[in-house]
């Protein structure tokens, strides 16, 4: 993964305090899972040498939102906004609140990639359709086999943090994930919010954060 983007809710939001309390509930269920930040990754691999690296990613960051920030007030204010749940069998896939692919978002994360990972803006084109599926993290584990048993325990206690219900549904194609969707779309931050450059290697207690800005 690299060095990477978050985007953070404001650290005294109610959605990030929910959100935290749903890593921490959850985590009593997987014996390997690690504590982290609730956080939404916005691109990974940036290409960042040093401190200056990190102000200039950071910089960009301030102005994308700059430039859709009344766009956004005049809606309901989220770049972040949650369709339903994912369980998966891979360590960093393993709970995810799966996100809307709003347009916000996604041009955020266009020009991020643009600027600091492509070689070339095709490719940061092609990686947004083809690869970028925005996302919250619940839990990492490495625990390869969910039962139902611990899907419906799952479930419950999202629906229970987040006041919702979740409706299973089949994912086409893929024996190896069990997908819930939401009544209605969930909103979760925009601005305020916090970008972070996080040097993400070794365990995830070990990952760094090179410096964040709020927007």
């Amino acid at each position: 993964m690299g060095i990477a983007l978050w985007f953070v809710p404001h650290s005294n939001s109610p959605v990030y305090d929910t959100i935290q309390s749903l890593i921490l509930s959850l985590q009593t269920l997987f014996p390997d899972a690690p504590v982290f930040e609730p956080h939404l990754t916005v691109t990974s691999q940036l290409k960042c040498e040093n401190l200056t690296g990190v102000n200039q990613i950071l910089t960009s960051c301030v102005a994308a939102v700059g430039a859709i920030r009344e766009s956004v007030r005049g809606k309901d204010g989220a770049i972040v906004s949650f369709s339903g749940v994912s369980v998966g069998k891979g360590y960093f896939t393993k709970v995810r609140l799966t996100c809307i692919e709003n347009r916000y978002l996604m041009g955020i994360a266009q020009v991020i990639r643009e600027l600091f990972v492509a070689e070339k803006p095709e490719e940061a084109a092609e990686w947004l359709t083809e690869e970028f599926r925005p996302h919250v993290s619940l839990v990492y584990s490495d625990m390869y086999h969910v039962n139902q048993a611990l899907e419906r325990v799952i479930a419950q206690r999202i629906e229970d943090a987040l006041d919702l219900q979740l409706h299973k549904v089949r994912v086409a194609g893929d024996h190896n994930q069990c997908t819930w969707h939401f009544d209605s779309p969930m909103t979760g931050w925009g601005v305020p919010g916090v970008f972070k450059v996080v040097r993400c290697e070794g365990p995830v207690d070990e990952w760094e954060v090179l410096g964040s800005v709020e927007v």
